[in-house]
Formats: structure tokens, C-alpha cells, sequence
């Protein structure tokens, strides 16, 4: 396969990821009706971890790391993101979710700066400010009016830029799958043990991050296996794209879930962005094209 194949090929996964991803993370609003952020997470990866694991030893793919700590550290941050994201979305607009998660972009560029102790040239410096604009028009627009509480969406995309430059620094070298089923088990572990605190210290039965474990209906049983499945599709999509892309330019192409969040949010539900949420969403996308472009040569 040549290189203008591989590209249109990693192109097609990574969009075709994406849209999996923006579509099924709608379908939270009825899973979060009836139980709790860790008993999801915990019932997914209870789901998700065996599949990854018996289809990877059936494929014969490298499912141990390498190092463990360093790999255990930086599924630490990326399970932090991804129980922010969840949180959030029993609570605010897909849309404003996905542009706090899509900062991390340009949190990568600081937290790399900072690692490797490199100066940011004033382009990037600009191009983050724009950025940063873009995030508070996505989210003003939807929640009705900025606060503290409505930067909580940004911690995600923090924690995952944390989880970005540390698999870059420490885990050089790890399979994709190992770090892939190592971060879904961890998200079990954290799940299982809010489960535990929260069976005995049940909290307010209508508060999605405090509710005691309760056993679901068969509808939100469908959503959930429905949510693992087509994660872990829409997962391995992206994977494949970084496995036979360039990585600096495939990851322009993850912003597309931004649009494809958005749609499916319009389309299923009639939740339709704002004018300047709209715009908000335009210049996270630009802001996170000029960093990737510019990072390829400064990073």
C-alpha cells in the first residue's frame, strides 16, 4: 500500500472512528437516568476489557506492556478524562463536552513546552488564544451563561492532554492493544470501587454521580452494550488510523467528532447549537489544524 493510499485509508478510519463516537456518546442521557457514572463505567469496561483481551490472544497481538508503571501513569490521566467527560454529559449539551475534551490539543502544546522546556513562538501563542475563545463560545452559548462550573468539561480535555504527552514521553515503543485494554481495566477498577463506596454510602438516588448501584431496565442493559460495542468499534477505527497514518496529520481528523456530535445531537434529539457555538466550534477546529500543522516541525 502506497502513501497516498495509506493517507486516504487512515483519513476514512479516523473520520469514520470519530463519528461512531460523536453519535453513540448522545445515547448517555438514557443511561444516566437510571444509573450512576461508576456503575457505567464499571458494567462497560466489565464488557469491553474480556472482548479486547480473548479477541487480542485469538489475533496474537502483544497485549503485555512493556514498562508498568510509566503505561499505568498515563492511563491514570486518561481515565481521569474520559469519568470528566461521562460526568459531564449527564449534565451539560454533547457539544460543550466534546469542545472542553478538544482544548487538549492546545494544553498539549504548554504541557510539552514545559516537559521539554521549549519556548512557544508567538504564532502558537496567538493561535491558542483563538482556541481558547472558541471553547467559551461553545460553552456560554449552550449552558446559558459562563461560570466555574461550566469550565468543569475543560479538566477533561486537561487531564487528556496530560495523557497525550505522557504516552508520547513514556510509553514509546508500547502496542497500541496494551495500552488500549490496560486503560479500559483501569476504568473497571475506578468504576468498581465508586460502585462499592457508593452500595454502602448510597447518596442522592436522582444524582447521576451519587446514586447507589441499582439494577438497570432492559432498555438502558441495551444502551450500555451498545455503548461498549461501538466504542470499542469506533476505538479501534482510530487506532487503525494511527497505525497506518502520519500521526501529526491524522489527528486533524479527530475534530470531526466535534461536527458529527453536534449533528447527531441536532438530528436525534433537536438540540441545535447557537450561532456562536457554531463559530466556537469553527475555531477550536482551526486552532487544533494550525497546532498539529505547526507541532509537526517544533515538537
Amino acid at each position: 500500500m502506497d502513501q497516498k493510499t495509506n493517507t486516504v485509508a487512515s483519513i476514512f478510519f479516523m473520520v469514520t472512528g470519530m463519528a461512531i463516537l460523536g453519535t453513540i456518546d448522545n445515547f448517555m442521557k438514557f443511561i444516566a437516568v437510571e444509573i450512576s457514572l461508576w456503575q457505567f463505567h464499571f458494567v462497560r469496561s466489565l464488557i469491553s476489557v474480556p472482548v479486547i483481551v480473548i479477541f487480542g490472544l485469538l489475533a496474537g497481538w502483544d497485549l503485555k506492556p512493556k514498562r508498568l508503571w510509566p503505561v499505568l501513569g498515563r492511563n491514570m490521566f486518561l481515565t481521569g478524562a474520559m469519568f470528566v467527560y461521562f460526568g459531564c454529559l449527564g449534565f451539560f449539551p454533547i457539544a460543550a463536552v466534546a469542545a472542553g475534551l478538544f482544548t487538549a490539543p492546545v494544553l498539549v502544546m504548554f504541557i510539552d513546552a514545559i516537559w521539554s522546556r521549549r519556548a512557544i513562538g508567538p504564532i502558537r501563542l496567538a493561535t491558542a488564544f483563538v482556541g481558547f475563545i472558541g471553547t467559551i463560545l461553545v460553552l456560554k452559548p449552550d449552558v446559558g451563561g459562563l461560570s466555574w462550573a461550566n469550565l468543569i468539561p475543560v479538566s477533561a480535555g486537561l487531564m487528556y492532554a496530560f495523557g497525550n504527552v505522557a504516552t508520547r514521553k513514556w510509553c514509546e515503543g508500547e502496542s497500541a492493544v496494551s495500552l488500549l485494554w490496560s486503560y479500559m481495566f483501569l476504568m473497571l477498577i475506578f468504576g468498581g470501587l465508586g460502585v462499592v463506596y457508593l452500595y454502602f454510602n448510597p447518596g442522592d438516588p436522582s444524582n447521576y454521580l451519587t446514586r447507589g448501584w441499582v439494577w438497570p431496565s432492559v432498555g438502558v442493559w441495551v444502551w450500555i452494550w451498545l455503548q461498549a460495542v461501538f466504542s470499542l468499534v469506533g476505538i479501534g477505527f482510530i487506532m487503525k488510523a494511527y497505525l497506518i497514518g502520519e500521526v501529526t496529520y491524522v489527528s486533524i481528523f479527530e475534530y470531526s467528532m466535534l461536527i458529527f456530535a453536534s449533528i447527531a445531537a441536532w438530528v436525534l434529539f433537536g438540540d441545535l447549537l447557537e450561532p456562536l457555538g457554531f463559530i466556537g466550534i469553527g475555531l477550536i477546529i482551526i486552532t487544533g489544524i494550525l497546532i498539529s500543522i505547526r507541532s509537526k516541525n517544533t515538537i
